[in-house]
């Protein structure tokens, strides 16, 4: 076992896949957690948590996935301790929030790195921009799940870049690294299971000939894929199977709304009415486990924008299905066509400036923006029905397909070999940031509020500012029971978490015994590590009424 080599930030949102509205990067978040916990070789697993309940949460689950290692959560206050591995892994591209707070305790501390997800929201565009005007170093990746992902995140710097250019005159950026690393799925837990296979099949009715056709994930005409292609195509392959042999398409999914439902029940009685199709719902753990031993072959034929990887395919793989997909960003990276499955042609229209603008001004909803550019996509009718033609007449093909694509999945796609990636980065990153030079700085946005309106107060307190005790205070004693008494009061002290503890209280005020002193040598009574902050909190002694300012000469 190696020490951790990076931190991951963990809120429960992103690696929960028990919630209703199940989406790809819960799942995604999930794999990606255990595949740190079995693969990682790290002693210890350490998390920056949000909230308490997330530290709670990423340990229950940890434990759940099996972690054997030790299991640390940071809070995210102390962000800084990210320093401690060298590297913060984030759940998205939203790299630039941390870079600036990273800003303060120095930029060569440790590295960010984010992922893609969809990348065509308000939010993932805008976070992507920002990397150029953000403090992102040369020791940051925003890693792109595909390579057509990579193509857009770098068609969107250079489109931001030419702006600033022609605002600004600025020719020189510093974007992250855009390294391409697949998903992961964990390929042994796919494997088919022959009492599953019979349980599921024996419940849905498939004869011993028949062939199942598996699509598993969101069922969603705008925002995953539109069931119309899968319908015709393999509705006319259903029409010229075998004798004796019937065609099942399972739906192993869920809907966002009852629209959806109808929708797709609708288009299905329209379309394919000679298809048995088999509806179950893919949320449920014991459905994602299992479902992939009742099909024969899978589909995805994604048209959206949305989308960026595809892991639904690479399960399939790795449970040893042949795969019908579309030629559509990672799809493309994962299924090899002739080989391990079919990638049937796609087709986008354009141009739809239209859409962007009516998206950019909240006309139109998320939802809508993408369903009106998947409208404009065209899956290629024909071809897909002919993949689901030879699939279906050719037990051998299917055997052969399925096998070659548990292959491909286990060399590529399994988690160890992806947080292998993961490692091999991580070092990459941390040999070009021990070459930096250390340093610090503020973010101009958020500047330090003593400096950004130090033309506010009457004075400021500084090193060489004279405090004295306060008229009817003693001691030293006397002003920590009355401060005491004081910070009890409902609202006099609303932050109480920033003030000393009361030791160095004790100490600092000691040091007016023997009458005024300046600033400085109070804080000189506490640790170093400890003074500013003992320092800072002088002035609410003032507040209060603990302490007075000293005139000169006092």
């Amino acid at each position: 076992m190696s020490p951790p080599r990076a931190t991951i930030l963990y809120a429960k949102d992103g690696y929960d896949t028990s919630r209703p509205r199940l989406m790809g990067r819960h799942a995604a978040g999930e794999g990606f957690l255990r595949g740190m916990v079995r693969h990682s070789g790290f002693d210890r697993l350490v998390a920056l948590v949000p909230r308490p309940a997330d530290a709670a949460a990423f340990q229950a689950q940890a434990r759940d996935l099996s972690a054997t290692m030790a299991l640390e959560a940071v809070p995210e206050a102390e962000l800084h301790r990210v320093a401690e591995t060298g590297c913060l892994m984030l759940p998205g591209p939203e790299m630039v929030p941390f870079a600036w707070r990273r800003q303060r305790t120095g930029a060569a501390g440790y590295s960010l790195v984010g992922i893609t997800h969809t990348t065509a929201s308000h939010g993932a565009m805008d976070s992507i921009a920002d990397l150029l005007t953000g403090p992102l170093q040369p020791w940051d990746a925003l890693i792109c799940t595909s390579a057509a992902v990579r193509a857009s995140v770098r068609r969107l710097l250079e489109g931001e870049a030419a702006w600033l250019k022609q605002r600004l005159g600025a020719t020189r950026f510093v974007p992250p690294a855009l390294p391409v690393i697949p998903l992961g799925v964990d390929v042994p837990a796919l494997a088919r299971d022959e009492a599953a296979r019979a349980l599921w099949r024996g419940r849905l009715g498939v004869g011993p000939r028949d062939v199942v056709v598996l699509h598993h994930g969101r069922l969603s005409f705008h925002a995953k894929a539109h069931p119309l292609p899968m319908f015709l195509g393999l509705g006319r392959a259903a029409a010229a199977a075998p004798a004796g042999a019937r065609v099942h398409l399972l739906l192993s999914g869920w809907f966002a709304d009852e629209v959806q439902r109808g929708a797709f029940q609708a288009m299905a009685q329209a379309l394919c009415p000679q298809l048995a199709i088999h509806h179950v719902d893919g949320r449920k753990p014991e459905v994602r486990q299992a479902i992939w031993s009742a099909a024969d072959a899978f589909t995805l034929l994604s048209d959206n924008v949305q989308e960026t990887f595809g892991l639904a395919p690479v399960e399939a793989m790795a449970a040893g299905l042949p795969v019908v997909a579309t030629d559509w960003d990672g799809l493309r990276d994962t299924v090899e066509h002739g080989v391990t499955g079919f990638r049937v042609p796609t087709l986008m229209g354009g141009p739809m400036g239209d859409l962007a603008a009516r998206h950019e001004a909240t006309l139109d909803s998320y939802d809508s923006y993408i369903a009106g550019a998947a409208q404009f996509t065209a899956v290629d009718v024909g071809a897909t029905e002919e993949a689901f033609r030879a699939l279906v007449a050719d037990a051998g093909l299917r055997a052969r397909m399925g096998e070659a694509g548990r292959q491909r999945a286990a060399a590529l796609f399994d988690w160890s070999v992806v947080i292998g990636q993961y490692r091999a980065l991580w070092a990459e990153l941390g040999a070009i940031r021990g070459k930096a030079k250390p340093g610090t700085g503020d973010s101009p946005r958020r500047a330090d509020p003593a400096v950004l309106f130090a033309d506010y107060p009457t004075r400021r307190l500084g090193g060489q500012t004279r405090l004295r005790l306060a008229p009817g205070i003693p001691d030293a004693a006397a002003a920590v029971a009355r401060l005491t008494a004081l910070a009890a009061i409902p609202g006099v002290a609303p932050r109480r978490e920033l003030l000393p503890a009361e030791a160095g209280f004790q100490a600092a005020l000691a040091v007016l015994e023997g009458g005024p002193a300046t600033v400085a040598a109070m804080a000189a009574a506490v640790p170093p590590a400890r003074a500013a902050r003992l320092a800072r909190a002088l002035a609410w002694l003032v507040k209060v009424d603990v302490l007075r300012m000293a005139e000169d000469g006092s």
